[in-house]
């Protein structure tokens, strides 16, 4: 949900940025603006999948640990 979010944000910063490139005198900026808005985007984007994928790892592991003490032979 938060991702979606962060997409909506991104498109309509994004879109006004490059909808004012179309009439301003120096686009280059605005470009800029457009372009490291989504970078920005797809970098945050980058950074939550890596941490869910650490969170899922360190979760699978600790189920596995638990697995392992409850077969444990001599309890």
């Amino acid at each position: 949900m938060k991702t979606f979010v962060y997409l909506v944000f991104t498109c309509f910063i994004s879109t006004g940025a490059f909808l004012g490139a179309l009439n301003a005198n120096t686009p280059l900026l605005l470009y800029a603006v457009g372009f490291g808005i989504w970078g920005l985007f797809l970098w945050g984007l980058n950074r939550r999948m890596k941490k869910k994928a650490e969170r899922q790892d360190m979760e699978r592991n600790f189920q596995n640990y638990m697995r392992y003490q409850a077969r444990r032979p001599g309890r």
